[in-house]
């Protein structure tokens, strides 16, 4: 039987899911302490019980900034498991109970004891584990909705035109060849860089214009794809994907180029490799 704690494991977030998650996690944490008032909470006056709860809850939402936008992603490079997300969880709770422990030594001047410490984060680990639990939901839900749609896609067809003529938007340039020699085009600010294989020699040619016009041009060709704002890669030169979501990158044969891929195109650039 497989172990699903070794099974591949990734976050199918997009930043801006990932933002308003923090700030939700934070303010469930804010009103459980408000409304259940653990800790001896109950003692204190209402205006008081707000601005305590709201300090953790600010604590809260900061210490997960750092560790998601900061530590997360050197730390979840490689193989990435259920069992290894599950552990960083816990670490990431454990560590808000430490930083929470430390706020209520702050505003209520009083001695360490290291067994309190303990019990902060005894308790953060399982408060946590409601909001974290439902996110492992989710993100499940969207990964069995994503491999749905995955299975309901056609077999891609493959266009090629015979020749091309890349002028980037501007009429004084003009270069013709075959697509199917295209590796990839980048971009710097009014120019286009556009690498061709002639055989095992890699060759770069530079004309005035813009990505956008050149991919407008090369619309017919359905194996090129534009992966970043500065980056349209030839599907066909694709060797690997190397990095995480955070800091993916395509590896292109045969020369091992490295073409770095936008978060927005993350999901986009893993659905059409795996076609290739």
């Amino acid at each position: 039987m497989v172990n699903p704690f070794k099974k591949p494991f990734k976050e199918v977030e997009t930043p801006r899911d990932k933002f308003v998650s923090i700030l939700i996690f934070g303010l469930f944490i804010f009103l459980f302490l408000f409304f259940f008032k653990p800790f001896g909470l109950a003692q204190l006056k209402p205006i008081h019980l707000f601005f305590v709860t709201l300090g953790f809850g600010l604590v809260t939402t900061f210490l997960l900034f750092v560790f998601k936008y900061l530590i997360e992603p050197v730390v979840t490079k490689g193989n990435w498991t259920l069992g290894k997300s599950i552990l960083w969880d816990i670490l990431i709770a454990s560590g808000i109970g430490a930083a929470n422990y430390f706020y209520i030594c702050l505003i209520f001047p009083q001695i360490f004891v290291f067994k309190y410490l303990l019990y902060f984060v005894w308790t953060a680990i399982l408060v946590g584990s409601i909001p974290v639990t439902i996110s492992y939901i989710v993100t499940f839900n969207k990964i069995y909705k994503t491999a749905l749609k995955e299975a309901a896609i056609p077999t891609e067809e493959i266009l090629w035109e015979s020749e091309v003529i890349i002028r980037a938007g501007n009429p004084k340039n003009e270069l013709k060849c075959n697509p199917k020699k295209i590796a990839y085009l980048c971009s710097n600010d009014n120019y286009v860089t556009i690498v061709t294989m002639k055989g095992d020699t890699q060759h770069k040619t530079t004309i005035r214009g813009t990505l956008k016009s050149a991919e407008s041009e090369l619309r017919k060709n359905s194996r090129f794809l534009r992966c970043h704002k500065c980056y349209i890669v030839n599907l066909d030169f694709v060797d690997r994907l190397t990095g995480h979501n955070q800091n993916m990158k395509i590896r292109l044969l045969p020369f091992g180029n490295e073409i770095p891929v936008s978060r927005s195109k993350v999901d986009l650039v893993n659905k059409r490799t795996k076609k290739s």
